[in-house]
């Protein structure tokens, strides 16, 4: 799908398959567009008091042009509440639209009518609609014998803005893309099944990124993370026939490579909790443990289109946790990269390991700061349900700046604590932590267990197991992967860049 600027004309004369202009609540569709109005001898101001027009949140009203304009539709989306109106309720008021348009018929030539408001500002604007059409248009295949979807439903989004809008509106949909596609490529990852994404083609899909946008990758393979020390990897590696890796890509968008953001993700490819097996129920969607990964990988995406003037690291570390002769056991005492023994409570608290040794890398190249993502710990999902990610840190102001990057992306995230006491629960009897303190505040848990190899450098923990893999649909969200926290990620880096 193609999005476009274009100087907006007359709109009774724009030649498409759908128009689409936004009405807000409390307004008069005749009097914001008295030339549509006309063109329908009046029937628009029929429809609205009939209510089959309104200015309602997501309402969305289709008039079928009966060659009374150019469009062969006119549709009429509702933006809600002017004094509630924000960048999220106009990303869910464009993505309702964009359901509706993608809904039937193909390669279609879609117009959109942008006027400028005091509500907002033009290149959010532009961005919430390129990114509602964007993230609604998402599609993944699958592995059918059949295609679902032979043609796309729209070639063509051709936004229509007054000429001095036009700058603001082309920088609202360079980013917006490079945010919707960052989102898709995490999605299309995670939906992936796990014999067709194996650690080795998480390593590729990132190498792949990196390469296509000019930025710096290193490979760690297992001979060079055994050389590392990487005991957290190797172990939970072990059991599995694939080998693991530890992905390294350096983003340098200023001329020093110093003040080095560092992205840390846990690729996963397929948990099934090793020893201590998970149950069956709903053990495939484990494929989508490498969410944390897709999301940097996503990010890394978006980075490279939008090229803002920071440095940033990412490193990914990918394996499969899988039961076996070789498998980790419970009872294990592991090495991890820092130097601090673990003790192996249940391996299926894995992730935590995984990360350790990354975020302990990430460490000595350098960073500043740390931010990492996963799909962590069960007990995320207890505390926040679907809906919300949870985030914990050992650093206030650093926490706020992604929380703030969540709130201007429209993702839902909430800060846990991380109090001394909780930390006390990850201690052993016999290593220097276990990694697995316990059923009660196991999210806290896995997160204040990170901390320890973050130790003095600000880091921010984001546990998206609730949120990276989500059974319903919406209207900008078809069933599977979600790609959360890329948006979060990008905008928190991108802010860090004009700070």
């Amino acid at each position: 799908m193609q999005v476009n600027v274009e100087k907006r004309p007359q709109l009774p004369e724009v030649d498409c398959d759908e128009l689409i202009v936004p009405l807000w609540k409390g307004e008069a569709l005749a009097q914001i567009y008295p030339e549509l109005d006309q063109a329908f001898d009046g029937g628009l101001d029929v429809l609205q008091a009939n209510k089959e027009i309104s200015g309602e949140a997501k309402a969305t009203g289709v008039v079928h042009s009966m060659g009374k304009i150019a469009a062969k539709k006119l549709i009429v989306i509702g933006m809600g509440d002017p004094n509630k109106f924000d960048f999220v309720s106009a990303r869910n008021a464009w993505g309702r639209a964009a359901k509706t348009v993608l809904g039937k018929g193909s390669q279609k030539n879609v117009a959109i009518d942008l006027p400028t408001t005091d509500r907002l500002e033009t290149d959010r604007l532009a961005q919430a609609v390129t990114e509602a059409f964007g993230l609604a248009d998402y599609h993944y295949e699958g592995y059918r014998l059949k295609p679902k979807r032979e043609a796309d439903p729209v070639a063509t989004v051709r936004i229509l803005a007054a000429e001095d809008a036009q700058d603001a509106v082309r920088e609202g949909v360079k980013r917006g893309t490079a945010l919707a596609q960052g989102t898709n490529l995490a999605r299309t990852l995670v939906n992936e099944p796990g014999n067709y994404l194996p650690p080795r083609a998480l390593k590729d899909a990132a190498v792949d990124v990196a390469r296509r946008h000019g930025m710096q990758v290193e490979v760690l393979e297992k001979a060079k993370l055994e050389e590392l020390g990487m005991g957290g990897v190797l172990s939970v590696a072990q059991g599995s026939v694939e080998e693991p890796y530890v992905i390294v890509v350096r983003y340098q968008g200023r001329e020093t490579w110093d003040d080095v953001i560092g992205l840390i993700g846990k690729g996963v490819t397929f948990d099934t909790g090793g020893i201590s097996i998970k149950p069956v129920a709903g053990m495939e969607n484990m494929k989508s443990d490498m969410g944390g990964a897709g999301a940097m990988i996503g990010a890394l995406e978006a980075l490279g289109q939008l090229k803002p003037k920071v440095n940033v690291l990412a490193v990914i570390g990918t394996v499969e946790n899988m039961p076996s002769g070789s498998a980790y056991r419970p009872g294990d005492v592991i090495t991890t990269m820092s130097g601090k023994t673990v003790e192996i409570i249940t391996t299926d608290a894995e992730g935590r390991l995984v990360l350790a040794d990354c975020i302990t890398y990430a460490k000595q190249q350098g960073v500043s700061c740390l931010v990492d993502a996963a799909t962590l710990t069960g007990g995320i999902v207890v505390a926040l349900g679907n809906v919300c990610s949870g985030a914990m840190t050992n650093d206030q102001e650093m926490v706020e700046e992604v929380l703030a990057a969540a709130e201007a992306a429209g993702e839902r995230l909430w800060q846990l604590p991380t109090f001394d006491e909780y930390r006390e629960l990850n201690k052993s009897h016999f290593a220097d932590l276990k990694n697995s303190g316990g059923r009660n505040g196991h999210a806290i848990i896995g997160g204040v267990f990170l901390q320890e190899f973050a130790e003095d450098t600000p880091w921010v923990h984001l546990d998206i197991a609730g949120t990276a893999y989500n059974v319903n649909q919406g209207d900008m969200q078809p069933a599977g992967a979600t790609g959360v926290m890329t948006r979060t990620i990008t905008q928190f880096v991108m802010r860090r860049a004009q700070a």
